[in-house]
């Protein structure tokens, strides 16, 4: 197979499988009842098949699943791997089997699988049908292992926590420093990771000397924090409106809200931080209020977006954000700064490289604010903190961690395995050292500066499970052009564009093309029509000009809906991005002309005034008409907002296009309810209905 090379050190050969020796009937239909190895392949659509976009005949096995294809001579040859330890004992009598050490690359687990899609579809957000390593992707950019190791892929992403460049005008030295020390102890829910009390730094010695660390790093910080005078005032809200508009605006598609559990569990939402404890943790009210109001006051660079909130709306949420209290946070006390410890460490780092006499008397020229900003600084490039957040000083600091763009191909040998006693393989060790990046120094005896210092995530088995997938994917493999996914033009522009929904976190609310819209699972079990819009087709549907200045200066569009479409801070290429993706997506040209005059054929127009008023399209799409609650959209925006060509189309067949939407087919299965319109001509009297459409939008722009 020409498509894809296996790499023999100093040369890469065409691959030679022979799986089928044994798998006589896996490309074959007819089988799918059989056991191994006479079965049919389960994904037959998807692999292997002659129709599939993986036949065998040009992929062949081992590209997917690893191991060593052209060796069939018994069982261990090719390299197996168990599913898990029952199947590892039962091949272990049935077939004598032997983990492989001396493979490069054995087989993959079969729920690990998906990591082989990743080296042939590279450079996308997505990946079609692939679950588990899709939701790998978004659990790396949620835990935002990127500020530290160098991924390819994720280059040039956002930094995931907010910033500290003014820092202290936000939350009390105090709570940073018991923050910092142990952030679950104030938040369960969060992601930020644990440096401190961990399986490798809990001697007393160990603790003295991270709690030098944690006061130096909060006065360094507190040192160099800009100063910030809040926008807006505080002048008291109502608790009870205030958790009702989070619910209701949006919030809950990127926070989980304290109070509002079962929601937040539903959504899963993970962008933003979690928000428990809020009034224990925010000192001025004013800085609370003015970020709710106008969040780039703050931070010019936040992703977080106005949802346009009244000053009442902003204090009635602040007033229910205040009332989450952490009482049993609020009364822990950070232990003082141990100077000696402090001079110790610092001795420590001064000797690197330099003799012990220079370095003692260097260390004694300092002052005792030298010295404990010296190691602040020091300590924050040790733990890589500017990696997730903004600090002043770092912003050309690189990450600290190994590069991870090769990591599946990694030689087991380069993995340290400590004491701890698992499975001498590549998954195994990756898989432990996200649940517990510390255990491997446990029993080795190692001085301070010598211990592991990447945190610990507390990440759950399934994430850890999903990140590993990623991981092992990305491998060295050299796989020739031919034999890539090839993005065409639209699929590149869509890639391109997908950074930035997911940058924004778009997906939190949107499902796009049936895929995502994380919020929707709050409203899918009454009126899923209550929640954000469903983009399907969205590139066809709307204008390139109206969209790129919608995404700029947002109108609003469903006035009976609670949750708003929020501002962001997005610059003219980003918009430009997203509106060439979802352009893209649809398959259209980037512009249409606009319907600039409505043009009419002779009785068009009555025919059309009669099927406005037989089908009471006034009754929904109420503004401008009369004075009801719309449940549509304004169609006074159809002319600049709508495609001609979409209009029609939606006309046609709604349900088609969206399923489950509001608005009834008055064409049902292609026939037209009323035949005295057009002799019941269905393209007429479609055509003829989106003219008045067009003309009435256009007439009430100009009376605007």
């Amino acid at each position: 197979m020409s498509k894809v090379k296996d790499d023999r050190y100093f040369v890469q050969v065409p691959k030679v499988d022979r799986c089928i020796t044994c798998h006589t009937f896996i490309d074959q239909k007819g089988y799918e009842d059989q056991k191994n190895p006479f079965m049919t392949h389960p994904k037959l659509d998807l692999m292997v098949g002659m129709k599939s976009p993986h036949p065998m005949k040009e992929m062949g096995c081992t590209s997917c699943h690893g191991g060593e294809g052209h060796r069939v001579v018994d069982f261990n040859a090719a390299a197996h791997t168990p599913n898990n330890k029952k199947q590892e004992a039962e091949w272990v009598k049935k077939y004598h089997w032997h983990a492989p050490h001396k493979i490069p690359q054995p087989m993959y687990r079969l729920k690990d699988t998906e990591a082989s899609c990743i080296k042939c579809h590279q450079g996308v957000e997505f990946i079609p049908r692939g679950k588990v390593v899709n939701q790998g992707y978004r659990n790396i950019e949620k835990f935002g292992c990127y500020s530290c190791h160098k991924i390819k892929g994720f280059e040039s992403r956002r930094k995931r926590a907010p910033s500290l460049k003014k820092i202290a005008s936000k939350v009390s030295k105090e709570f940073f420093k018991n923050w910092v020390w142990s952030p679950k102890a104030f938040n369960q829910h969060t992601k930020m990771p644990t440096y401190f009390d961990q399986d490798n730094n809990r001697k007393p010695e160990f603790m003295k000397k991270n709690m030098a660390e944690v006061n130096a790093m909060a006065d360094y910080i507190w040192n160099i924090s800009q100063d910030y005078k809040a926008k807006y005032t505080y002048k008291g809200g109502n608790a009870k409106k205030g958790k009702e508009l989070i619910a209701e605006v949006g919030c809950i598609a990127c926070h989980g809200v304290e109070g509002l559990e079962e929601q937040s569990k539903k959504i899963g939402a993970y962008a933003g931080p979690y928000l428990t404890g809020t009034g224990s943790k925010i000192k001025n009210p004013d800085w609370l209020v003015t970020w709710l109001i106008e969040p780039d006051h703050f931070d010019s660079d936040t992703i977080m977006p106005s949802f346009r909130l009244s000053k009442r709306e902003a204090s009635h949420i602040t007033a229910y954000l205040l009332s989450l209290k952490n009482k049993k946070f609020e009364r822990l006390k950070f232990e003082p700064m141990d100077k000696k410890e402090r001079d110790d460490i610092l001795l420590t780092y001064l000797q690197t490289f330099d003799t012990e006499v220079s370095a003692k008397a260097k260390l004694a020229k300092m002052s005792d604010l030298d010295r404990t900003l010296e190691l602040g600084k020091r300590s924050v490039g040790k733990y890589g903190c500017y990696g997730c957040h903004s600090i002043t000083g770092f912003e050309k600091a690189t990450g600290l961690g190994v590069e991870l763009s090769e990591e599946g191909s990694k030689p087991v040998s380069q993995f340290g395995f400590g004491h701890m006693k698992i499975a001498h393989n590549r998954r195994a060790w990756i898989f432990n050292h996200l649940q517990n990046p510390r255990q491997w120094d446990v029993g080795v005896d190692k001085a301070f500066k010598d211990l592991l210092i990447m945190p610990n995530f507390n990440m759950s088995k399934k994430e850890a499970e999903s990140i590993t997938t990623v991981l092992l994917g990305m491998v060295s493999d050299k796989i020739p052009l031919e034999g890539q996914k090839r993005l065409n033009e639209y699929e590149q522009v869509v890639a391109t564009g997908m950074k930035v929904v997911n940058k924004f976190n778009c997906i939190g609310c949107h499902q796009i093309d049936g895929e995502y819209g994380d919020i929707l699972k709050y409203y899918e079990d009454e009126d899923i029509n209550a929640g954000p819009p469903r983009l399907v087709g969205e590139g066809h549907r709307v204008q390139t000009d109206w969209f790129y200045h919608f995404l700029n200066d947002v109108v609003e569009i469903r006035p009976w809906l609670d949750i708003r479409m929020p501002s962001y801070n997005l610059t003219s290429d980003e918009r430009n991005k997203i509106v060439a993706m979802f352009q893209a997506k649809s398959k259209q040209n980037t512009f249409e002309e606009k319907v600039e005059k409505v043009r009419w054929l002779p009785g068009e127009k009555r025919g059309a005034l009669a099927l406005w008023k037989s089908y009471d399209c006034a009754s929904c799409h109420t503004q401008g008409f009369n004075k009801e609650e719309p449940t549509a959209p304004n169609l006074a925006m159809s002319r600049d907002r709508l495609r001609e060509s979409w209009i029609k189309k939606w006309l046609r067949d709604p349900g088609a296009i969206l399923e489950g939407t509001t608005m009834p087919n008055f064409w049902e299965d292609g026939e037209a309810t009323d035949e005295d319109i057009f002799g019941g001509d269905v393209d007429r009297q479609i055509n003829a209905l989106t003219k008045y459409i067009l003309e009435l939008a256009s007439k009430k722009k100009q009376k605007m």
